[in-house]
């Protein structure tokens, strides 16, 4: 039988969100950022083009890219909430794992010394209930 209580790993957790922070820190984040740079002088195509089909679709080609950012900007900043959630929740959870543990020692011990105590107080009563000795000799009646 292992250790009484509950145990919760949170460690696959706390690797979650630090893989995330990784992730949306060094490769999403920066990408986002050097795309919104990249973009930010508008669609280029179509310039020098007459053409009503062209200008409507570099309208629609801006509008998407305008929303393909913002949504990736988004989903960087959800995540980012996602991977402090679960941070929080692994050290909530270690948190209360080691506040139960001592309350569980602490239970465990008060535990123990009502039994050494009940153990004590049924010596003295068995001891009590046994008539005396006396030293082994003969005692007249």
């Amino acid at each position: 039988m292992g250790e009484p209580g509950i145990d919760v790993e949170t460690g696959g957790l706390t690797k979650f969100a630090t893989d995330v922070h990784v992730d949306t820190d060094s490769v999403l984040g920066p990408a986002t950022e050097r795309a919104q740079v990249q973009l930010s002088d508008g669609v280029r195509f179509g310039a020098k083009n007459a053409s009503g089909a062209v200008h409507a679709a570099k309208q629609r080609y801006a509008q998407s890219l305008v929303a393909s950012t913002e949504n990736l900007r988004q989903y960087v900043a959800a995540a980012k909430l996602l991977a402090a959630a679960a941070q929080k929740v692994a050290a909530d959870f270690d948190a209360s794992d080691s506040r139960a543990a001592k309350s569980t020692a602490l239970a465990e011990e008060a535990l123990w010394a009502a039994a050494e105590e009940a153990r004590r107080a049924r010596l003295a009563a068995e001891a009590a209930a046994r008539p005396p000795r006396h030293g082994g000799r003969a005692e007249a009646v």
